[in-house]
Order: structure tokens, then sequence, then C-alpha cells
């Protein structure tokens, strides 16, 4: 059931255009590219993340891992200044919620605050169709953080769509609807992970919503008592969550302000001050003194999320623009050729992480006993993606001494442009034992 329709006021003109602005954000992000990359991509069968202008691979998580921490290290700090903020402007949930529900009020008729009680059945079916395109194209761009949305509209028009990506679209649209349709703010109030922890991030000086008991009770009809609070009810039917915010800080506020716009509306009315509704801390509720920005609490978010940055600039300025992998060959360990001389098959992957294509060259450490042999050197690898290459590494030594237990590769750009890299592996012969080097 949609609450009743937002009263015009600062804050719901403030809401529409900030909804404009993420919905706008959201849906531009797939399509943006940079460099000829996407701005934000997890390709996760290419195993690359593309992300803001840095390309991610499977061996460099640990940056995932950093932006993670930062973003809840950075919404800690944000509620504990703003309260819930994120809820009530940012979060897509309310923003689509939001939408679905204007779309619903505009299309369904509504000439009142409250939903007309009788509907054409034309309104209720056009509705669902605007809801459910709405969902298909939520779902679409959804997707497209995951799969290229213009490859996936490439391949929709030569009919050549993969039934996973239909699959995933089907499933993304289908959940969208029924959560901005029929979950609305019930998730908010009873499913989201946020709102259970919240009252841990929150303190005394918290801005939060809150009702002025002191000024507004006893509540009344004008003239009846010597409260500001007329009791109309109207900060409660526009409320998405259905609480009454004069009850104190509860968990299903969500901080919309829809409250705040409904209350200085009436209190305008007749002829009271506003702001019975407001912006607040704890202590401003309780008729404590104002707002302490700097305390502990924020003193410490702010250092760990400074922390956290810190750490993520200087592994980015060490990061090395390749990266070699070198396995032994599954199918064959080392072979004896005729000569008696032991080889070993080995599986090299290089990773060129800059955007050009690049050359390296593979060769073996000096002053060791063994014999490159390759297919093809140097390798050209193309920007952002890595190579695989099949080498053999042959030990000089014949008959009964046995050859080294080590054997080192060095990885070199040709145009010398960075420094090469080194990995030492075991190479393998048919006199030594499991877990020999």
């Amino acid at each position: 059931m949609l609450n009743a329709r937002p009263v015009d006021g600062p804050f719901r003109h403030l809401r529409s255009y900030a909804n404009a602005v993420l919905i706008a954000v959201l849906f531009a992000i797939p399509w943006i590219r940079l460099h000829g990359d996407p701005l934000v991509l997890l390709d996760v069968p290419a195993r690359r993340f593309h992300i803001l202008g840095l390309v991610i691979f499977p061996q460099e998580l640990y940056f995932l891992w950093l932006l993670v921490i930062g973003s809840a290290l950075a919404l800690f700090f944000f509620t504990a200044l703003f309260g819930r903020v994120w809820c009530g402007w940012a979060c897509p949930q309310t923003v689509f919620t939001d939408v679905f529900a204007g779309v619903a009020r505009r299309i369904e008729g509504w000439k009142g605050a409250q939903r007309p009680k009788r509907i054409a059945a034309w309104r209720i079916v056009l509705t669902h169709v605007v809801w459910i395109a709405a969902s298909a194209v939520i779902g679409f761009h959804l997707i497209g953080y995951f799969v290229s949305p213009y490859q996936f509209v490439a391949d929709a028009r030569e009919g050549t769509l993969h039934p996973v990506a239909v699959g995933f679209w089907t499933v993304t649209a289908g959940l969208a609807y029924v959560d901005f349709v029929f979950l609305r703010q019930t998730f908010c109030k009873y499913l989201c992970p946020y709102a259970r922890f919240q009252g841990v991030l929150f303190d005394k000086d918290t801005l939060v919503i809150g009702y002025d008991e002191a000024r507004g009770d006893p509540r009344g009809k004008k003239g009846t008592t010597s409260g500001d609070c007329v009791d109309c009810g109207l900060c409660v039917a526009v409320c998405p969550s259905g609480i009454d915010i004069r009850d104190g800080l509860q968990l299903g506020c969500i901080a919309c302000t829809q409250c705040i716009d409904a209350c200085d509306g009436v209190m305008e009315r007749i002829g009271r001050d506003k702001q019975l509704i407001a912006y607040r801390t704890l202590k401003g509720v309780a008729g404590w003194a104002g707002v302490r920005p700097l305390r502990a609490r924020v003193v410490a978010y702010g250092i760990l999320l400074l922390c956290v940055g810190g750490a993520f600039g200087t592994l980015l300025g060490q990061r090395q623009a390749m990266s070699l992998h070198v396995a032994h060959n599954r199918d064959s360990l080392y072979a004896t050729m005729p000569d008696g001389r032991v080889s070993n098959a080995f599986t090299l992957q290089v990773e060129n992480r800059e955007r050009q294509d690049r050359s390296f060259r593979i060769r073996l450490e000096e002053n060791q006993d063994f014999d490159l042999i390759t297919g093809m050197n140097p390798l050209t690898v193309p920007g952002t993606t890595s190579l695989e290459a099949r080498v053999f590494v042959v030990a000089r030594e014949t008959g009964d001494s046995p050859p080294p237990r080590r054997v080192r590769f060095i990885l070199e750009p040709e145009d010398k442009r960075s420094r090469g890299l080194t990995r030492e592996t075991r190479f393998l012969s048919p006199g030594m034992t499991h877990g020999d080097g």
C-alpha cells in the first residue's frame, strides 16, 4: 500500500533532484568508457575488474577488499555524523521506491493526499505495465555492471544472446519488481542489515530526525492544549515506513524527511513556528547542548578511513605493470631425453596490466645450468590481458650428475620502461623425492 502523497516542501524538491541525479549516475556508469575500457565492469568470466580506470586482476583482489573496507568505513563515518543520510538520500532502495510510488500516483490519478477509493482497471494495468518496464530497465543496468551493455545489445540484435545473460536479466528484473512494488520500505525496516547495527554507530551528537516533545506535547486540536502538535497524523501518513516519529527514534526511520515537510506545512497554516519535527542531535531532542562534530567516534572512523586510503595509494604506487606466474605442465612433470638430459615443461602466464600492448622477453637467470626452449620469444601481450606460453627447460648435466633443483625465470619488457620480474620454481628430476627442493 502506498503512503500518502508527499507534502510539498524544500526537502521534497531537494529529494526529487537528488533522485534524478542518482538514477542518472547509476544508469550512466555501465555505459561510460575511459580510455576504451569500461568505467566500472566486474568481468568475472575474464577475471578482470574495471574500477574507475583501474584494471584489477585476480592476484590483486586486495584492491577490491580495500575498496569494500573503505566504503564501509565511509558509511560508518557519515552515519556517526549525519545518521541515516545514506538511507534517506542515496540508497537505491529508497530512490527507486520513490520513483515507483510517483509513477503510481500519476497514472492512478491521485487528486488528494490519499489513494482514490475507486481506480479504473486500465489505470491499474497500465501502472503495473510501467512498473514491469522500469524493472526491466533497472535489471538491464544492474547486469551492465557485470556484462558490457554494448555487447549485450549487440548480441540481442544478432540473436546470439547467451541464455545465462537472459536468465540473469529476467531474475534481476523480477526481483526489482517484487522489491519496489511489494516490499518497498519493508525491506529497510525488517531486512536491511544496516538498520540493525545503526544504533551501534549513533551517539548523542549524531543528527537524526527528531520530534520536539517539550514543545509539541500535550497534543490536541488548536486551542484545546498548550502543545504545538495538533495531532493531525500527517507525519505518520506520509512516512514510507509507517512509523510515528513522535514516539522517538525508531528502527524504521530512514531519515527521508517527509515528516518534516508535512509538519512544517501544518505549522505554517496554523501560524506556529516550524521545526517541530526537524534534524536534531539526540542531545537536541533531549534539550541538551548542540552539535559536537569532532568526537572520539568520528575521529576514530576518520583515521581508519585515512589509513585504508593511504594503504590503497601506497599499493597502487608500488603496483607492477606486469606479472608472471609459473606452473609445471600437468601432463608431464619431467622427461628424460635420449642423451640423458632431463627436461621440464612449464606453462607461463604473463599479464600486461597496462592499457597499451607490450612485448616481453622470457629468459633464464644467468649462471644456471639450464637451456630454455620457447616457441615464440619475445611475447606480445595486448593491454589489460594475459597470455599463456609453453616452454621447456633442459638441464645441461648428463649421466649420474643430478641437475640443479631450482630454476629462475626472468620476464623483461622489451621497451625497458620497468624492471624485470624473477620467479623461482623447482626443477623436477627422476632422483627427487616428494618434498625435495
